[in-house]
């Protein structure tokens, strides 16, 4: 085993470098792009980013435990390489799958319309929820958007929200140009103020997402 020492410490070292690229690649589409924030619209969307983060993790395990296999020549580490490396691969057919059906879905784009009943579903309880409206909020501040669907008009999604509630709302804080104290939007006139881009962003959340997802994750798909 000695001679293939050096080849094995150099494919581990590419498996090395590929869990930091999926490790990194998971860590941007959660925390930057929020994609598990859509799992409403399809749970492709939470599936897609955390099999990319496990085949990372998977990945950096099999390149420590395959360098001191080589190094070491255990007969144990290397069994317990090659179960890893099964694991990545199962994964990576799991990855595969999932891309392939986000993929579809967002070039039918269906799911970014109006009559996802989910998405107004949980609206219904952003005001009661804390779980809920820490997601919203965040959605609302990081893509600088108001509502859920349609641009321009998206911020009206929660005027139709007053249908549900005993006590008229305007918008949520995280809604605001620039957040203050007392709101900038919450009483129900901001819905009927011609000058309301003024003082809140009023393009819908998945409006904004759409574009986005379309410009920079899909053609990272499959690729």
């Amino acid at each position: 085993m000695g001679r293939y020492v050096p080849a094995l410490c150099f494919l581990n070292l590419g498996l090395l470098i590929s869990s930091t690229a999926c490790l990194y690649l998971g860590s941007i589409l959660i925390n930057i792009y929020l994609l598990p924030s859509l799992e409403l619209l399809t749970s492709h969307f939470a599936t897609v980013p955390y099999l990319i983060l496990a085949i990372g993790f998977v990945l950096l395990l099999s390149s420590i435990i395959g360098i001191i296999a080589a190094v070491s020549k255990s007969r144990v580490a290397l069994i317990i390489y090659a179960v890893l490396l099964g694991a990545v691969f199962t994964l990576q057919l799991a990855s595969i799958f999932t891309s392939m059906e986000l993929r579809n879905d967002m070039e039918r784009r269906v799911i970014f319309q109006t009559g996802n009943g989910n998405v107004h579903n949980e609206l219904k309880r952003y005001w009661d929820d804390e779980t809920v409206r820490t997601k919203w909020d965040t959605l609302q501040r990081d893509f600088q958007c108001c509502g859920a669907f349609n641009l321009r008009t998206g911020f009206q999604d929660w005027s139709r929200l007053g249908n549900y509630q005993q006590i008229r709302r305007g918008v949520p804080d995280s809604c605001c140009l620039v957040e203050e104290e007392g709101g900038c939007g919450n009483t129900e006139e901001i819905f009927s103020d011609p000058l309301a881009y003024e003082k809140i962003n009023i393009h819908g959340c998945m409006a904004i997402m759409k574009n986005r997802l379309l410009r920079d994750v899909y053609p990272v798909l499959l690729t």
